[in-house]
C-alpha cells in the first residue's frame, strides 16, 4: 500500500485510518520533526547509528515519513498479522514488530506535542481543567481483551469474572464533547472500578460535576458534586422517583460510553491484542486516545461546535 496512492481515495483512507485526509496531514506537520530527531540517531529499526544521519537512503524502507504514519495508522486500525502487514507494505515480516515498537512512541509525542494525550496523573487533571467551560466530566471504566497468560497467578489477576475473558483495564475521565482528559494506568482485568480509582485517585475543579455508575460507589473525589445511580435494595424496589432519575441520568452518562467506543475504533484495542508487553499494551491505549481527541476537536466532525480550524 502506498500512502500516496490510498491517499486520493478519501472513503478507503478514512477507513485504513481512522482519520480524514487533513486530519492526517495536520498530524503529520508534529510527527514528521519528531521522526526527523530520531533518525538522525537511530534507524528505523531501532539501532543506534555510529554517524549522524539526515536523508533517507533512496531505497529506504516505507521511504517518506507520510508513508511510515499511515504504515503505522493502518497496523493499528486493522491490527492485521504481521505477515499480512508486511505484504501490503513490502517488507519482511520480522520488520513489521520493529518498525512499529520504533514509530508508535514518536506517534505519542506528536499527539503529546499537539495536546492530544491525556493526562496519567489524576492529581494533575484540577490544574489543568480549572478552566474547562462547563466542569462536567463522566467517568467509567473499559477493559481490552488479552491472551490467556501461561502463568497461573497472572492468570487469576487478568481474569473478569464480569467479561468472561482475560482482560487489562482503564479508567477514563471525558467531558461532555467526548475528548479524553485522563486515562489511567493499565491494571489487570479483574481488579473493580472502584479500587482503581481509589489506588490513582483524580482531583477536580471545585464544584465539579462527576457522573459515575454504580461501580464506583463510594468514590467522591473532595469538593465534587457526584452524580451516580440509586441502587436497587435487596429484596425491594427502587421508587418511580429514583426509577427515573437512574433513567435521566443514564441517558446523560452514555456520553463516556461513546468516548470509549471511539477509542476503540483501533482494532488494536478492540480484539485481542496479540503483543504480551505491558509498556506496549498501555502505550498503545494512550495512542488510542490520543487519536480519538484529534478526532473530537477536528472541525471535520461533528462531536462539537467548538472545534479549531487545522493549522
Amino acid at each position: 500500500m502506498d500512502y500516496s496512492i490510498i491517499s486520493k481515495t478519501p472513503k478507503q483512507f478514512l477507513s485504513l485510518t481512522t482519520l480524514k485526509l487533513e486530519e492526517f496531514e495536520h498530524l503529520l506537520k508534529f510527527f514528521e520533526p519528531r521522526w526527523e530527531k530520531y533518525y538522525r540517531y537511530r534507524t528505523l529499526e531501532g539501532k543506534a547509528r555510529k554517524h549522524p544521519r539526515t536523508k533517507e537512503h533512496g531505497n529506504a524502507l516505507l521511504k517518506g515519513t507520510g508513508q511510515k504514519l499511515f504504515f503505522l495508522l493502518v497496523f493499528l486500525k486493522t491490527h492485521s498479522l504481521q505477515e499480512h502487514q508486511a505484504a501490503s507494505f513490502g517488507i519482511s515480516q520480522s520488520k513489521v514488530s520493529k518498525i512499529v515498537k520504533t514509530l508508535l512512541p514518536i506517534l505519542d509525542q506528536a499527539l503529546s506535542d499537539m495536546g492530544h494525550s491525556p493526562l496519567r496523573d489524576g492529581e494533575q487533571l484540577k490544574k489543568k481543567l480549572a478552566d474547562h467551560p462547563d466542569k462536567v466530566f463522566s467517568y467509567d471504566g473499559t477493559d481490552r481483551s488479552i491472551n490467556r497468560n501461561a502463568d497461573q497467578k497472572a492468570q487469576e489477576k487478568e481474569f473478569s469474572g464480569k467479561h468472561h475473558g482475560h482482560k487489562v483495564k482503564n479508567l477514563t475521565l471525558c467531558d461532555n464533547e467526548q475528548y479524553v482528559h485522563y486515562l489511567s494506568p493499565t491494571v489487570p482485568g479483574s481488579q473493580h472500578d472502584k479500587s482503581i480509582a481509589d489506588e490513582f485517585p483524580i482531583a477536580l475543579p471545585p464544584d465539579s460535576v462527576l457522573k459515575q455508575d454504580l461501580g464506583f460507589l463510594g468514590h467522591a473525589p473532595q469538593g465534587v458534586l457526584v452524580e451516580q445511580p440509586f441502587k436497587k435494595p435487596r429484596g425491594g424496589e427502587l421508587g418511580f422517583s429514583k426509577k427515573l432519575y437512574n433513567k435521566l441520568l443514564s441517558s446523560t452518562r452514555i456520553v463516556v460510553e461513546h468516548a470509549n467506543s471511539g477509542i476503540k475504533r483501533l482494532k488494536i484495542v478492540k480484539d485481542i491484542i496479540r503483543i504480551h508487553s505491558t509498556h506496549f499494551r498501555d502505550l498503545v491505549m494512550v495512542v488510542a486516545c490520543g487519536l480519538h481527541n484529534l478526532r473530537v476537536k477536528s472541525p471535520l466532525r461533528s462531536y462539537t461546535s467548538h472545534a479549531h480550524a487545522l493549522v
